[in-house]
């Protein structure tokens, strides 16, 4: 919860909104997101192939993966009913890959000290946006002891195109602050969320080590780090990081 004096603030200036993608970003948990989301969307359509790349794929997004999945194997387009299975299988095979006694076991180092040092800042504001489906976001949170329901988010459900989600995700961010933000900056660790970031003119820090920050690089960002530890590297690229990837 914030402090009255931190909600003053915060209505008082114009701000930095920094939106964080959640799977492999504040979430350790990619890898098993992966797995559960292919095994929910072969069950439900009956798809018999290897786990592809997901980024030869239009939308990178839950929803926009589903779609184009069903249009590539069964040649037709995916009706809502499968969808909603799609979502509710993915939901039930997370909820049981994900169970373990210490949540720090599904977040990325950090996280949790980078959100609550960014909530009660005066200079920034913060919002999630995810390609996942919202309730499949919301299990992976709660495991990982991050969910918090007063930050304003963004998911699949709400567009198929990340960059609108980015974009659904300010607009709840401003009208929940009630401010004017004079910088954006997208918080992310796939290609995709580069590219995104890119479309909209924001921002961009990765957060990636190996190839993963390799991979980053050479889809064009700049600023990366392996994680929020210590969160003083965070703040610093939020300083430093100019009006480009």
């Amino acid at each position: 919860m914030w402090s009255r004096r931190s909600a003053y603030l915060k209505q008082a200036m114009i701000m930095h909104l920094v939106v964080f993608d959640i799977d492999g970003t504040l979430t350790n948990t990619s890898q098993v997101d992966h797995e559960c989301y292919w095994r929910a969307l072969c069950e439900v359509f009956g798809i018999v192939a290897h786990q592809p790349d997901w980024s030869g794929f239009c939308h990178v997004t839950d929803l926009g993966i589903a779609c184009e999945a069903c249009e590539r194997y069964l040649g037709r387009v995916a009706n809502r009913q499968e969808l909603d299975a799609v979502r509710q299988r993915l939901v039930a095979l997370l909820e049981v890959a994900l169970i373990v006694k210490d949540p720090r076991t599904f977040q990325i180092r950090g996280a949790s000290a980078a959100l609550a040092l960014l909530r009660e800042s005066p200079d920034f504001a913060i919002a999630l946006a995810t390609g996942g489906f919202r309730a499949s976001a919301e299990v992976k949170l709660r495991r990982a002891g991050l969910f918090d329901a007063s930050i304003p988010w963004a998911s699949s459900d709400d567009a198929v195109a990340r960059e609108q989600i980015m974009r659904v995700a300010a607009a709840r961010a401003a009208e929940k602050y009630a401010v004017e933000f004079a910088a954006f900056t997208h918080v992310g660790d796939g290609v995709w969320d580069v590219k995104a970031a890119r479309e909209l003119g924001w921002n961009f820090i990765g957060i990636a080590a190996g190839e993963d920050a390799e991979r980053l690089r050479c889809a064009g960002a700049v600023n990366i780090i392996a994680d929020y530890e210590p969160v003083s590297g965070l703040l610093s690229k939020l300083r430093t990081t100019q009006r480009k990837v």
